[in-house]
C-alpha cells in the first residue's frame, strides 16, 4: 500500500494483508506538509499545496545564500582571518566550505575510518554515530560515494559556521543515477586552528535523509536481485525472510519493466526506524512498508565551488520494510511468489509513471495492491467488505489520499480493497497482461482534468472508457460480492 508525495522523496506505504488490509500511508511533517505527488493530486488541491522553498523549487538546489556575517565575503583572506565577536571563532566562507568538503571526500574515498573521525570534535555519541555511519556507507556497494559542498547557511552563529553538505551515492546495480542526501553541519574553526565538525544531522525529509545507515550499524546482503540493508545482530532474521524477498522481487522484475536497474534496495528496519524514515505523525496506523524516492544528482559544483543541483525526474527508489513483521508470515513457509508486501512495494519502486501527469491515487495503489496480493484469498473477504460497507450506495472509487492514509484504518481498508478490485475485475475479464498493462498505462496519463488519453488507452486494451470501466467494475463487484 502506499502514497506518493509532492516532495522530492516519494513515499508508498503498506501493511500486510494479514492485518485485514489495514493501511499505512505517507503524511505530514510538521514543517513540510506532505501530499500525494502532483501526479495524483486532484486539480482543486494543487493550488493549495504548500509552496516549496525557493532553494529547492522545481527539484533544483542552487548555490544557496551567501554567508551572513558582515564583512565575510566567502573568499580566501589575504590577511589574518577575522575572528567573530559572536563565537570567538573564524567564520567559514564558500571557498573554505569547498576545501572542507574536498578533504572529507578524500577521507571517505580512502576508506580510512580514523581519517574521517579526525574531522569531528564532540562527545562520544557524535564520534560513535560517525563511526557507525562511516562503516555502513563503506559496507554498501556503491559506484559513487562522495561528499559535495552545497551552501554556507550561516557563517556566524554562537556555535560556529552552519553549512550544508551532500552525500552523493549510487548503489551498485540499483540506482540509475547518484542520489543526494543532505546534511546540516556545524563547523568550528578556532583562530590558527583547523575546522572541526561539532554537529552533523539530516537537513530535511525531501533531501533523502535518513537512510538506514544514519540510524543503525548495518549488516549488508547482496544477491542477484537485491541489496539488503539491515541492523547488525539481525542476520538470522534476514536469512529467514530473504527467500521471500528474492522471490517477490524476481516476480516483479519478470512481470514489469525494471528499467535501468538490476537490483532493488531494501532496508529492513524495526518499527521505530521505519517511523523515523517516514517521519509522518498523522498516519492512521503505523506502516509495514514504504517505497521512497530520493532526488538524483543533476550537477556537481566545479572544483573549488559550492552548489549542488538536484533532479526531481532522475531519482532513485528505496524500499523499507518492517523486519519485525515479515517473519510472522513464515508460519507455513515462504509464501508462494514471495512476500505480498514486497511485491506491492516492488511495483511502486519500478512503476514511476510519467513526469507531470496526474492519474488518480486509486491507480497507483490499486495496481500495487492487486499485484501484491492477487494470489491471496483474503482479497475476497476485503472485496466483500467493500460491497457490504456501501450500504446500498453506488460504489465509487476513492479519489482522496485521506481515504487511504489519514482518515482511519477502516477507511484505508476499503480504499485499498476497492482500488485493487478494479484490477482483479480486469484480470478476470481480460487476463493478467491486460490488467497489468492497463494499470501501468494509467500511471502515465492524466486522469483528473482530461480523460481523453485514459479513454484512448483503455479503449485500445478493453474497449471501455475510464467512466465505463468504473461502471463495469461496480456492476461486477455487486454481482460477485454482494
Amino acid at each position: 500500500m502506499g502514497c506518493v508525495t509532492g516532495r522530492r522523496r516519494t513515499a508508498h506505504l503498506a501493511l500486510p494483508l494479514a492485518l485485514a488490509l489495514t493501511l499505512g500511508g505517507c503524511g505530514t511533517v510538521v514543517d513540510w506538509p506532505a501530499r500525494v505527488p502532483e501526479a495524483t493530486v486532484p486539480p482543486e488541491a494543487v493550488g493549495s499545496a504548500p509552496q516549496v522553498p525557493a532553494a529547492v523549487d522545481e527539484g533544483l538546489r542552487t548555490d544557496g545564500p551567501a554567508p551572513t556575517t558582515e564583512g565575510s565575503t566567502g573568499k580566501e583572506p589575504t590577511e589574518e582571518p577575522v575572528v567573530s565577536k559572536v563565537s570567538g571563532l573564524v567564520p567559514l566562507g564558500r571557498e573554505d566550505l569547498a576545501d572542507l568538503a574536498a578533504e572529507l571526500d578524500r577521507a571517505l574515498t580512502s576508506g580510512d575510518e580514523e581519517e574521517w573521525i579526525a574531522f569531528f570534535d564532540g562527545d562520544e555519541d557524535l564520534l560513535e554515530q560517525q563511526r557507525r555511519w562511516f562503516r555502513g556507507v563503506q559496507a554498501v556497494p556503491m559506484d559513487v560515494r562522495e561528499i559535495l559542498p552545497e551552501t554556507v547557511v550561516s557563517s556566524d552563529t554562537p556555535e560556529g559556521t552552519v553549512v550544508q553538505l551532500v552525500l552523493a551515492h549510487q548503489i551498485s546495480g540499483a540506482d540509475p543515477v547518484p542520489a543526494v542526501e543532505t546534511y546540516r553541519v556545524t563547523v568550528q574553526r578556532p583562530p590558527g586552528g583547523e575546522p572541526r565538525i561539532t554537529r552533523m544531522a539530516g537537513q530535511d525529509r525531501q533531501d533523502g535523509h535518513p537512510q538506514l545507515w544514519d540510524l543503525q550499524a548495518l549488516a549488508v546482503t547482496v544477491t542477484d536481485d537485491l541489496v539488503v540493508l539491515a541492523p547488525q545482530g539481525r542476520e538470522s532474521d534476514v536469512a529467514a525472510v530473504l527467500p521471500g524477498l528474492e522471490s517477490a522481487t524476481a516476480n516483479v522484475f519478470l512481470d514489469f519493466d525494471e528499467g535501468p536497474r538490476d537490483r532493488l534496495v531494501v532496508q529492513l528496519a524495526d518499527a521505530d526506524d521505519l517511523r523515523a524514515i517516514t517521519d509522518d505523525q498523522e498516519l492512521a496506523v503505523d506502516p509495514a512498508g514504504v517505497a521512497m524516492t530520493s532526488a538524483g544528482l543533476a550537477e556537481r559544483p566545479e572544483r573549488g565551488e559550492v552548489g549542488v543541483t538536484y533532479s526531481r525526474d532522475e531519482h532513485v527508489d528505496r524500499i523499507v520494510l518492517d523486519l519485525d513483521l515479515l517473519p510472522g508470515d513464515l508460519t507455513f513457509g515462504t509464501p508462494p511468489g514471495g512476500f505480498g508486501l514486497m511485491r506491492h512495494e516492488g511495483v511502486h519502486a519500478v512503476v514511476d509513471g510519467a513526469p507531470g501527469v496526474r492519474p488518480p491515487v486509486w491507480v497507483w495503489e490499486g495496481l500495487a495492491q492487486w499485484y501484491g496480493f492477487r494470489r491471496d484469498y483474503v482479497l475476497d473477504d476485503a472485496y466483500r467488505a467493500v460491497v457490504t460497507g456501501s450500504s446500498g450506495q453506488p460504489l465509487e472509487l476513492p479519489d482522496s489520499f485521506d481515504d487511504y492514509y489519514y482518515d482511519s484504518p477502516e477507511a484505508g481498508d476499503l480504499a485499498y480493497a476497492s482500488s485493487a478490485m478494479v484490477f482483479t475485475f480486469l484480470e478476470q475479464r481480460f487476463g493478467f497482461e491486460t490488467a497489468r498493462d492497463a494499470g501501468v498505462g494509467l500511471t502515465q496519463v492524466d486522469g483528473w482534468v482530461d480523460t481523453s488519453d485514459a479513454d484512448a488507452l483503455l479503449g485500445r486494451l478493453t474497449g471501455m472508457t475510464l467512466e465505463g470501466l468504473e461502471q463495469e467494475w461496480a456492476a461486477w463487484a455487486l454481482a460477485s460480492y454482494g
